[in-house]
């Protein structure tokens, strides 16, 4: 979700909290805004901090202590502003203040109350067609995992409504009905303390329960949450989560169809022939730039035979998952998670390729074969990480093929000599095409 419109107040509140004079609007906020509006703003908040202090979200985008975003969508911002008071051992007391716009002056309208250590994060999403915004106030609690949420919209007067309250442990925001609203969906446990997921969808004037929906039993925390699309472009929330084991991640993954939540890993088939677990922390994600979100399964490459052996090298095969069909490898990718690069691996190479890593001062190495048997394996390429003072001396080398260069490292690679041996053939273009920086999303 894109960061809302913060007041340039962010000066200003310091000046507050320092004990300067609060500068005029002028100073803030250019032309056309008057600069009466925020003087009256000022005099609002002064009497809020007679007693409390200001305070802001530590987590999402929108962290400022004083936030503008038109909640009501008649055209005009209201003011949001962040406070606490009477801090102790189990944490504080926060409010969340609503400033409306009247006439040529702010006006405070109401506040929203929660407890806690910290207000976690706070966002605006449109939760109804017609373009109303809701506010979703996370509050983190001193228990471990867990957290606390309000959701809330402005009555008629501006002031601001409790639509739900409720624990949970993971949230998004989604729209996963297609209405053009974002709903919301929550993890957490269920009346019988199982963990399940939770829909709420925005219905005349309500936040609604729409549909749960059983996550997998096997998952123990939840490391991200996030939208995409599965198959026929359905939306869809992405649950990464960590199994008791602690390696590795697994997926569940949630659709709304038909009036009803659906965790499609756990539906028919695939969940009995095709989980989702990977022994990689790597995380779900659009692969090929399709539109849609694929989940990898790692595959040992030729030739390994251990999963758990400390040197085994695996592939990712990257999978669509549908509503109502078996998961589709669409991809396979080499993935060097610590360096941030992927080689992608042409599907004729797949039973074939395999690789050794290697690595001294400086300088890492992974070598790629074609693997024949045991006792045999046919050189084809090596891609290099230089890094340090080996960075600048490799980067301009003439006799490598030259990858690409981050402010930490320099990537090229080279032919082995006898690569002409090998069934599989690859030249310098083909490498080129094939190799790409990643931005790393998920955990190493």
């Amino acid at each position: 979700m894109k960061p809302f419109k913060y007041l340039c107040l962010l000066l200003a509140m310091l000046s507050v909290l320092s004990g300067c004079t609060f500068p005029s609007g002028d100073d803030l906020l250019a032309a056309p805004q008057a600069s009466a509006n925020y003087k009256s703003l000022e005099e609002e908040l002064k009497k809020i901090q007679a007693t409390q202090n200001y305070t802001a979200p530590i987590g999402g985008q929108n962290r400022s202590t004083v936030q503008l975003a038109d909640l009501d969508g008649d055209g005009v911002d209201e003011a949001i502003s962040f406070f606490a008071s009477n801090p102790g051992a189990g944490g504080s007391q926060f409010s969340v203040y609503i400033h409306k716009k009247q006439d040529e002056a702010y006006v405070t309208t109401g506040s929203i109350v929660g407890a806690g250590v910290a207000i976690q994060s706070v966002e605006y999403p449109v939760i109804a067609p017609d373009g109303r915004r809701g506010i979703v106030i996370a509050w983190k609690q001193s228990t471990e995992g867990t957290g606390a949420l309000s959701v809330c919209t402005l009555n008629e007067e501006g002031a601001p409504k409790v639509l739900l309250e409720t624990e949970y442990t993971a949230m998004e925001l989604a729209d996963l009905d297609g209405d053009g609203a974002q709903d919301l969906l929550l993890l957490g446990a269920d009346e019988s303390g199982k963990r399940a997921a939770r829909l709420y969808q925005y219905q005349r004037g309500e936040l609604v329960l729409a549909g749960t929906a059983p996550t997998n039993a096997e998952a123990v925390s939840v490391m991200s949450m996030t939208g995409g699309r599965v198959a026929n472009h359905t939306p869809a929330v992405f649950a990464e989560e960590k199994t008791e084991s602690g390696v590795g991640l697994m997926t569940d993954i949630f659709v709304f169809s038909d009036g009803q939540l659906h965790n499609i890993t756990l539906d028919g088939e695939a969940a009995a022939t095709f989980g989702t677990y990977r022994p990689v922390s790597v995380y779900a994600r659009d692969i090929n730039a399709d539109g849609i979100t694929e989940l990898p399964r790692a595959t040992l490459m030729a030739g390994y035979e251990n999963a758990a052996a400390a040197d085994a090298l695996f592939m990712l095969d990257w999978y669509v998952y549908g509503p109502a069909s078996q998961p589709q490898r669409v991809m396979t990718t080499y993935q060097n998670v610590s360096e941030e690069w992927q080689f992608t691996i042409d599907n004729a190479w797949h039973d074939q390729i395999t690789a050794v890593k290697s690595s001294e001062s400086g300088l890492t190495a992974v070598h790629f074969s074609q693997y024949v048997n045991a006792n045999q394996s046919l050189p084809l390429f090596s891609i290099y990480c230089a890094t340090g003072t080996l960075r600048d001396t490799y980067a301009s080398r003439e006799n490598v093929i030259q990858l690409a260069e981050t402010d930490k490292a320099v990537f090229f690679a080279r032919i082995d000599d006898v690569s002409g041996q090998a069934g599989i053939r690859i030249d310098e273009s083909g490498i080129r095409a094939r190799f790409k920086l990643i931005a790393t999303s998920w955990n190493t």
